[in-house]
């Protein structure tokens, strides 16, 4: 059994076979600590039945259990570790651990560094005239961009948000989440949101079009009998909906009906920012320019942060005291905040070429259950259906491939309309070599459901 080798401040030798699978799993420690979690945590936790794991430790783009098998990651905990589990994050945390973690909102010399850096990472057109609040999460996020729309309008008025959506799970916000299934257990109605139909050819042939034509009915046509909204909020590629790409200038379409008609656009970049794209910003793709950006997940390097940047303008109309809470911008989360805002540009010309490439290589894979493979840099979506392309892969075949990659040793993940897409969310520093191995366990777990 091959050692591993423990270094300063926790880091480790990762073995020189990666996967190192070392007993089946889950394996003997990891049952017992799951359940251990069934009897002590709520049944409503949904991640160890995808993942029947219990982890130890983690470095760079390999996840240890604690039966010792060494597993690659393509999760990335839903792509809040677009660095994956960087000692450039560990190092940072480390340092301000050793001044001050908990100031509320009065000024640190960490949060002015992270909100330049925060400023200097948008394209220079946005530089100016924006400014920052903080929060923790997407949800967060998301849920104080309508507030601040609502806050300029001065209305309760409503908030466009598309099909397949997903934009967090409490409070208001919940409202523009599109999945019967996140909001079955929320008893509050939440904002009022139009829905809009989002650019997806795959089951229902929408286009650009189709989606301009929704929007003017809505604003412009008096007896459709829909309140005409403020605001409109998406997402540059839908996530949780299926790792969708919608034709290129759908966000330059968006920006010019908004503008026309005077609604705020609030675009999501909770999982598109932070480099997943292979650029800084999923709309910078469109070369557009947001009223609000929503920013979470990666930008905290793990360490829970989110913040809002809107025009400065809206500023005057927000009152005071406007989005409290507690541990919002947490001494800890902004120093990794700053490590990853200078880290995450090194690697985006990699990911924009190397993404490319990857997507080719999936989707030269030969199963008869890949119908469609897309997305931009490090952000893929392989959608499955059975064999006669007539319909979505049953969860139940998404759940027996998703154990069978682990039981090979690849943490992989899903989303979609209808649960049927395997998304790539590796690291944007992950090594090469850990996709062409996980792309051959993928292609082999899909082999052995297909037979």
């Amino acid at each position: 059994m091959e050692a591993v080798e423990v270094g300063e401040e926790g880091t480790f030798r990762l073995p020189s076979q990666i996967p190192l699978i070392r007993t089946p799993i889950p394996g003997p420690n990891s049952k017992r600590i799951l359940a251990e979690q069934k009897e002590l945590e709520s049944e409503t936790v949904i991640y160890p039945k995808g993942f029947p794991i219990a982890i130890k430790r983690a470095q760079g783009s390999v996840i240890e259990d604690v039966d010792g098998n060494f597993l690659i990651d393509w999760f990335t905990g839903i792509s809040v570790l677009n660095l994956g589990y960087s000692d450039v994050i560990r190092k940072a945390v480390s340092k301000q651990l050793g001044n001050i973690w908990h100031t509320m909102e009065i000024p640190t010399e960490v949060r002015i560094e992270f909100l330049k850096e925060l400023r200097n990472s948008f394209p220079s057109s946005m530089q100016k005239g924006y400014k920052t609040i903080f929060g923790i999460s997407g949800a967060d996020a998301c849920e104080t961009a309508v507030n601040i729309a609502h806050s300029v309008s001065n209305k309760r008025a409503s908030t466009v948000a598309f099909e397949g959506a997903y934009h967090g799970v409490h409070g208001g916000i919940v409202a523009a989440t599109a999945g019967r299934a996140y909001k079955s257990p929320v008893f509050g109605s939440g904002f009022g949101v139009v829905r809009a139909p989002y650019p997806y050819e795959m089951w229902y042939d929408y286009d650009t079009n189709d989606t301009l034509s929704f929007l003017d009915k809505v604003v412009n046509d008096p007896e459709a009998g829909y309140e005409k909204p403020d605001s409109l909020i998406v997402e540059p590629i839908l996530g949780e909906g299926g790792y969708i790409v919608p034709p290129e200038g759908f966000l330059k379409d968006i920006r010019d009906f908004c503008t026309r008609n005077d609604v705020i656009m609030i675009v999501d970049e909770v999982q598109t920012g932070l480099g997943r794209t292979g650029k800084m910003w999923g709309f910078e793709w469109d070369d557009v320019k947001p009223d609000i950006v929503c920013i979470s997940k990666s930008i905290g390097g793990g360490v829970p942060l989110s913040a809002i940047y809107y025009r400065e303008e809206y500023d005057a109309k927000l009152p005071t005291p406007f989005h409290l809470g507690t541990y919002r911008a947490n001494g800890l989360a902004l120093a990794a905040g700053v490590a990853v805002l200078k880290e995450v540009p090194k690697h985006l010309e990699r990911v924009r070429l190397e993404g490319s490439e990857f997507k080719k290589k999936l989707g030269s894979i030969g199963s008869p259950l890949i119908a469609d493979v897309r997305g931009r840099g490090f952000m893929i979506g392989i959608e499955l259906t059975d064999s006669q392309k007539k319909n979505p892969l049953p969860k139940q075949d998404m759940m027996t491939i998703k154990h069978e990659m682990l039981r090979r040793g690849l943490v992989m993940h899903t989303c979609g309309h209808f649960g049927n897409v395997f998304r790539f969310m590796g690291a944007l520093n992950i090594p090469s070599e850990y996709l062409q191995t996980g792309s051959e366990i993928f292609e082999a777990a899909l082999k052995k459901v297909a037979d």
